[in-house]
């Protein structure tokens, strides 16, 4: 490429972004600019999301070459990267405005500019929205998760429309303890395969969002459960939190609220469990909801407990325990309750037989096991709350 036309077009994308009497914002500069020379600008925040777009050509979709963008990499070290998506080539690098980290994407519609020439346009670019002393608005898919998140409705019904959120929302998640750049690929790899958007936001060490555009049949929503279980524990988290069948913002903020009241008991109850679906957070919230208030359905639920508490208290704590492993930790299987109490299988199937014969009743009946499961739910919380 010659050095003229590098020159012009330099030249002329500097003309239209300081042509400071003609336009009356960065923003429409910045889109004269790119429709006279040819080009494309997306800027995004650093969870990706968009906060300013110049689209001057279609012939690929934003999100896939963010999901691209996130696939080759998101540290500090792939600032300033190319990426082919569907044969268009997007140049990727970061800016800061007042202070803060954005990533920047430029697309030469025709594939005429060398990259030194891209990255000088970047650099143009970067010095205008300076002068201009252009801020960005306000992160609107950051700002639809938090309302949610936050139980405020009307607001994230305002944002949905603002961000043109079209698609039925079919789940929400947070996990916690995973790295940004690991999460966000996992994600990304895992929106590519479901069919599906992922709304997210990455704050301190938690991953929150929204999976808008699969409504879930009962079937598929078995595979795309243990799909996403499966990747998800593969990333090592703290936790996870997941709740489907959301259709709305209503349920989407109600799913956040039970989330939230959840999550300081549920380690109590699920103790070796990372990965926790709406059943598992409903039945944590009706025990907390429970132990609260007390009264006689509390002490309905303890009773059936008796029988351990009034054996030898040794003896008793023993079995006590057995089934709650049984129960609550290893889907009710022997072998993976006498694994996790390193104990052989037999000396597992002799409790549970001991356990029977104390009840009085089958523990694997279908009317038995809700009552026991939460009674052995409760007694755990009670655990916790005697400790102090």
């Amino acid at each position: 490429m010659s050095g003229t036309f590098s020159n012009d077009l330099i030249n002329n994308t500097i003309y239209h972004l300081l042509n400071f009497e003609k336009h009356s914002s960065f923003q429409a500069a910045a889109r004269e600019a790119a429709v006279n020379n040819n080009f494309q600008i997306v800027l995004l925040t650093e969870d990706f999301n968009q906060v300013f777009t110049v689209e001057t050509l279609h012939r690929t979709s934003i999100e896939e070459a963010v999901r691209l963008r996130i696939e080759g990499g998101i540290g500090p070290d792939q600032g300033n990267v190319s990426i082919m998506v569907d044969g268009v080539r997007t140049y990727w690098g970061t800016v800061r405005i007042n202070g803060e980290k954005y990533y920047m994407f430029l697309v030469d519609n025709d594939d005429s500019y060398t990259s030194s020439e891209i990255k000088k346009l970047a650099e143009i670019i970067e010095l205008a929205m300076g002068m201009w002393n252009y801020s960005p608005v306000r992160d609107v898919t950051a700002e639809f998760i938090r309302a949610m998140r936050r139980g405020n409705k009307s607001l994230a019904y305002i944002l949905r429309e603002e961000g043109n959120f079209t698609e039925e929302i079919d789940s929400v998640f947070i996990i916690t303890g995973v790295g940004k750049e690991e999460g966000f690929k996992t994600i990304s790899s895992l929106e590519k395969e479901i069919g599906c958007r992922i709304l997210k936001i990455a704050e301190d060490d938690e991953i929150c969002g929204v999976v808008m555009g699969r409504v879930s049949t009962k079937g598929e929503e078995e595979g795309w459960l243990l799909e996403a279980r499966g990747r998800l524990e593969s990333l090592e988290p703290d936790m996870v939190f997941y709740a489907n069948q959301v259709r709305n913002v209503e349920g989407a903020a109600d799913a956040f609220q039970m989330i939230n009241e959840a999550w300081p008991f549920i380690h109590s109850i699920f103790p070796r469990q990372k990965i926790f679906t709406k059943y598992e957070l409903a039945l944590v919230g009706n025990c907390v909801n429970i132990a609260m208030k007390g009264g006689t359905v509390k002490k309905n639920y303890m009773n059936l407990l008796d029988p351990f508490l009034n054996m030898n208290e040794g003896k008793g704590r023993q079995l006590l325990e057995t089934l709650a492993i049984f129960m609550l930790d290893a889907g009710m299987n022997t072998s993976k309750t006498a694994s996790l109490m390193d104990l052989h299988t037999n000396t597992i199937q002799y409790r549970l037989k001991r356990i029977r014969e104390i009840l009085g009743v089958d523990i694997m009946k279908a009317t038995v096991i809700p009552g026991l499961v939460m009674a052995l739910a409760m007694e755990r919380i009670e655990k916790i709350t005697r400790a102090f």
